[in-house]
């Protein structure tokens, strides 16, 4: 049975052809008892190498469904997830090889996740407040006679942290690049996002489906 644990449409039609061959047999009333033990023990075989197989591959499905966390994911995302990916929701006829890999679709959604999560500290973080020592120096910051030893100091030998800060908040760089894209690139982002399922038929994904 080891060598049965991977089994593809191609690898029935030998059963199917021996099955059809016993029944053509049995109504001719020609029948070698010894071949229909060995044919259908053949086919019992693969049969429960097919079993063995989809049931595997339901449980890795469904293991993967378990990672996506709800306190991470939203409810929605992971009802999708699984209306279209576990094996009730499969349709028939489809062949493994057209089957979405669920792991890189779990993968994919984490990484998201992570990425938005990311962006949200990194923006909603506010800038540290700098002593009043080190803003009483960083006022001569523009001019020649500007004294970097007063500075690094006044702030604990941080100078470069202290005057990074100041001119990234006197002149609102900050808020400048906080929105690095274009208006070129978000036309073509929105574009890209309306073009992708242009002229889609709503038949095919469930998602689709339900948000006709």
């Amino acid at each position: 049975m080891a060598e049965l644990v991977r089994i593809r449409k191609k690898h029935l039609q030998t059963p199917i052809c021996r099955l059809r061959c016993m029944l053509k047999q049995l109504d001719e009333r020609d029948v070698d008892f010894e071949e229909l033990k060995k044919n259908l023990d053949y086919t019992a075989s693969l049969l429960e190498a097919v079993y063995i197989d989809e049931t595997r591959q339901t449980l890795d499905t469904e293991d993967d469904l378990q990672q996506l966390r709800s306190d991470t994911v939203p409810s929605e995302v992971r009802d999708w997830l699984a209306s279209t990916f576990t094996q009730k929701a499969r349709p028939p006829g489809r062949r493994s090889y057209e089957k979405p890999k669920f792991r890189s679709i779990v993968h994919a959604v984490q990484a998201g996740i992570f990425v938005e999560r990311m962006f949200r500290k990194a923006y909603s973080a506010t800038i540290p407040n700098q002593p009043s020592a080190v803003i009483h120096c960083l006022r001569d910051v523009d001019r020649w006679n500007f004294d970097v030893f007063a500075l690094n100091s006044a702030s604990g030998g941080h100078s470069l942290q202290s005057l990074f800060i100041e001119l990234i908040t006197r002149y609102e760089l900050n808020t400048r690049f906080k929105h690095w894209l274009t208006e070129l690139e978000v036309l073509a982002s929105l574009f890209a996002a309306a073009i992708h399922d242009y002229e889609h038929t709503g038949t095919t994904n469930n998602f689709h489906i339900h948000t006709r």
